[in-house]
């Protein structure tokens, strides 16, 4: 999970808090498969680009503004004892303004999810982000867990790993299990029109509202279009054409690596290079020599 910073002003209006992500707060650990969180109850601004699977325990209610992928900020209240899925290759950013108890949040491993999973995370991805999970199985795990973090006792390995497994096996089924609204389908030429726009202003800040004004097409149909079509969320989707369009330079031209990156809209040579080494495990320039292009 990765984070990146911005400002912006708290629900009270008066204090700048910045957007940061979860290492902000009180408690941050990793076991076998799992990396974990516990938030505490003041507020926060989280901005979070997901690598992983996340799914929050809120184990109080907690009142702010959400902005999921290029959706527009929205306020939105997630209630207690209740779960939520953010699915990886997306983007979430939170304002919190009234925080009680908290919540926990579980990132999981492909390992683990391998393990875990039975057959039902390819499906749920494909809703995007959820929130106000609330089945009974999950109601029962935010009780208990609030009740572990008020008693200020560390939670043990064992404990993390078997609290996490249960929150993700209620969250999965239960999302699986809910009829969704019929998605949007992008056909063949507006697909095309979308991807055409997208290379065409590669170099720029492309979001959702840009690309549906570019192509005459509501919002939601080019949310849900993109997601039915390639399995990403738009967010995504962008990433992986400034990916391919990077490579693509990196091994047929002489440029730069440096006028590479801002040519394919990254927002610096340093991001271009976590981009590709979190997706490929090669840097710029290790990609560069062994096509045997141009070093820098």
């Amino acid at each position: 999970m990765t984070s990146r910073s911005r400002r912006s002003a708290d629900a009270g209006g008066t204090v700048p808090i910045p957007y940061r992500g979860l290492e902000q707060f009180d408690l941050v650990a990793a076991t076998p498969g799992l990396g974990y969180c516990v938030s505490g109850e003041r507020r926060y601004a989280l901005d979070l680009a997901n690598d992983q699977d996340v799914i929050c325990l809120l184990l109080g209610g907690i009142v702010g503004e959400a902005k999921f992928d290029d959706d527009a900020s929205v306020a939105l209240t997630f209630q207690a004892e209740s779960s939520a899925f953010h699915p990886k290759g997306g983007n979430v950013r939170v304002k919190a303004g009234a925080v009680k108890h908290g919540f926990l949040a579980f990132s999981y491993s492909e390992e683990f999810e391998r393990q875990a999973d039975d057959g039902n995370l390819g499906r749920a991805r494909l809703s995007g982000s959820r929130n106000n999970i609330q089945p009974e199985g999950i109601r029962s795990l935010a009780r208990y867990a609030r009740q572990r973090v008020l008693s200020n006792e560390s939670f043990s390995q064992l404990e993390v790993q078997c609290l996490a497994t249960l929150v993700y096996l209620e969250t999965i089924r239960h999302l699986d299990g809910m009829r969704e609204p019929r998605k949007a389908v992008l056909s063949d030429r507006e697909f095309q029109l979308v991807c055409d726009y997208i290379r065409q202003e590669l170099d720029g800040n492309i979001t959702c509202a840009k690309i549906a004004a570019a192509v005459g097409l509501p919002l939601r149909v080019i949310f849900d279009g993109i997601k039915t079509r390639t399995g990403y969320t738009p967010y995504r989707f962008v990433i992986e054409k400034r990916i391919e369009a990077a490579l693509h330079l990196l091994t047929h031209s002489n440029l730069a690596i440096s006028e590479i990156a801002f040519a394919c809209g990254f927002s610096s040579q340093q991001h271009m290079t976590a981009v590709l080494s979190g997706k490929l495990g090669k840097t710029p320039q290790r990609i560069r020599k062994a096509q045997g292009g141009l070093a820098d």
